[in-house]
């Protein structure tokens, strides 16, 4: 609201830099913030910062008109930065909205502060985002930095970083990253950022484990896979490759294990299937368990499994 003083005549003395300031300066600039703000939020904030400034040099008499300035500063300013977020100005909203969470300090505005400082990591979140679609992997981890800088429980920024280090084939800080997202998300309770950092990790390791398997290095492949299964106990894929590279270094029972309980969560198709009952025909065959051996064999020979079964069937274990 306008404030309006009742004219009176006012003493005004002269000072080496001239004429005082008065208590009616003060209001004077309190009412132009109030008529600006509507259309210059930026001019408003300067005008209520200068009748503050003024009250305060005016001392007590004005100290009504100084504090109710105080109170308007840190609010106008959230405001100007609300509306630069709203044209999509990011970089400039950030900059405004750190400018209005440090008035609200100086002015102990409370709820402003709070505002400002909840928000903040979300647009640094959102930044980030902007950032990483544009192929800015290392301006975004740096974005997401921030946000954490924050909220240092802000699971989605831990997650966001972790992918941006994938694109950066940096598997080691993505780790770090997504395990941070795993403990974060998990304190609280979000749920939906565990899952996705639990399946960024599952399939990164199988990628890995794939490549050592291709090697030969069936050892690394299962160590791989251990890791693999403890952030995701539920991909077909993960259990396949794990029952294959234990049956390789002969390690039987445990290559049965992954195979059957591959097997009970395939979903897919019977040749999907088959692969399981192979690989649980080889561990058996290990053991040398032939008549069990024979009954998945028997099992496996479906579609591209069906030659290698019929092998093991009719020349390897001369099955009945």
């Amino acid at each position: 609201m306008m404030i309006r003083l009742i004219p009176i005549a006012l003493a005004m003395v002269l000072s080496m830099n001239g004429f005082t300031q008065t208590k009616e300066d003060a209001v004077n600039a309190y009412n132009k913030a109030v008529s600006l703000a509507s259309t210059d939020l930026p001019g408003a904030v300067n005008a209520m910062m200068e009748s503050a400034e003024i009250a305060d040099k005016v001392g007590p008499e004005a100290d009504t008109i100084g504090q109710m300035a105080e109170q308007q500063i840190a609010a106008l300013q959230y405001n100007y930065a609300t509306s630069l977020y709203k044209e999509k100005k990011i970089d400039e909203a950030i900059e405004n909205f750190m400018i209005s969470r440090d008035y609200a300090v100086k002015y102990k505005d409370e709820g402003t502060k709070k505002k400002a400082e909840d928000l903040l990591p979300k647009l640094y979140l959102s930044k980030g985002v902007n950032e990483y679609k544009n192929n800015q992997f290392d301006a975004a981890i740096a974005s997401y930095s921030k946000a954490i800088e924050y909220d240092t429980t802000m699971a989605r920024a831990y997650l966001n970083m972790g992918y941006a280090y994938k694109k950066l084939n940096k598997d080691a800080e993505m780790r770090l990253a997504m395990d941070n997202a795993i403990a974060k998300g998990t304190a609280t309770n979000d749920e939906k950022t565990v899952e996705a950092a639990k399946k960024a990790m599952g399939d990164d390791l199988l990628v890995s484990a794939n490549a050592a398997f291709k090697k030969n290095d069936f050892s690394s492949t299962v160590s791989l896979l251990d890791q693999a299964l403890k952030y995701n106990e539920n991909n077909p894929e993960i259990y396949y490759l794990h029952a294959v590279a234990l049956n390789k270094i002969s390690k039987f029972d445990l290559a049965q294990a992954s195979a059957e309980k591959g097997l009970s969560i395939e979903t897919d198709s019977a040749e999907k299937k088959a692969r399981f009952y192979f690989e649980i025909g080889n561990a058996l065959a290990g053991k040398g368990d032939t008549a069990n051996a024979c009954a998945n064999y028997k099992k496996a020979a479906v579609g591209p499994f069906a030659e290698s079964a019929n092998y093991q069937i009719k020349t390897v274990l001369k099955c009945n």
